[in-house]
């Protein structure tokens, strides 16, 4: 995008661009998580548990992966025998291939179950993905549940994000304004910066008095360098 020297000018294309690529862009997450768990946290915790179930999980995951649903047969029966991270780790990956054909009916039913049966170290991150899916396929109320039910303090902003997609979804721009504010304040509290897709979903809403959100990450920005600046300028 140009840089306009009119800030109205600015925030108009900003709306604009967010209407017409929000959704894929949601999407997008979704199936970005579904990997990142699927891939990176299974191959760290795999390290710790019976080499033999992990194999065998190893061997489904790359089955999956050169293969797609083709394979799914054999991962099924694995699931049916692993109510447990291994199962919940190979159920991460059936969704995100599922995601990827956007089965996303389907898809929802090995979120659920990667989040049942993974315990602390896929739920957190599998109940945002089953939320997005849920709003996917219109059921805006149980992706709200899923959300309301997310117990790890953890994830408060994210989910508030989420929160704001589906209000956004259903055309409710103004309770999408608050949930972005609030996901905004949760990663101002937590001093992380604030990502450049979700300056654009609240800037899409931006309200009278409110002040940008791209300008917010900008004092966030100049905020952490002058703390930097002034650590190190103490230790010398």
């Amino acid at each position: 995008m140009d840089i306009l020297s009119d800030e109205h000018e600015r925030e108009e294309a900003v709306r604009k661009w967010w209407h017409e690529h929000w959704k894929p862009i949601a999407l997008g997450i979704a199936i970005a998580i579904g990997g990142l768990i699927g891939v990176r946290q299974y191959q760290a915790y795999q390290l710790e548990q019976s080499q033999q179930d992990a194999y065998a999980a190893y061997q489904l995951q790359s089955q999956i992966f050169s293969r797609g649903t083709a394979a799914f047969a054999a991962a099924d029966q694995y699931l049916q025998e692993h109510e447990d991270i291994y199962g919940a780790m190979l159920a991460l990956d059936m969704a995100a291939t599922l995601i990827q054909g956007e089965k996303y009916d389907q898809a929802l039913k090995y979120i659920t179950f990667a989040r049942d049966h993974g315990g602390e170290l896929t739920a957190p991150q599998a109940s945002l993905v089953l939320a997005r899916l849920q709003g996917q396929c219109g059921d805006y109320s149980a992706a709200m549940a899923t959300l309301d039910g997310l117990a790890n303090s953890a994830y408060q902003a994210e989910a508030a994000e989420i929160r704001g997609d589906l209000f956004m979804a259903q055309g409710k721009s103004s309770e999408a304004h608050d949930a972005y504010a609030q996901a905004i304040a949760h990663y101002q509290a937590a001093q992380i910066t604030i990502s450049p897709i979700l300056q654009m979903k609240f800037d899409n809403v931006i309200e009278s008095g409110d002040k940008p959100a791209y300008q917010i990450m900008a004092e966030q920005i100049e905020a952490q360098n002058a703390g930097e600046s002034g650590a190190a300028a103490s230790e010398s």
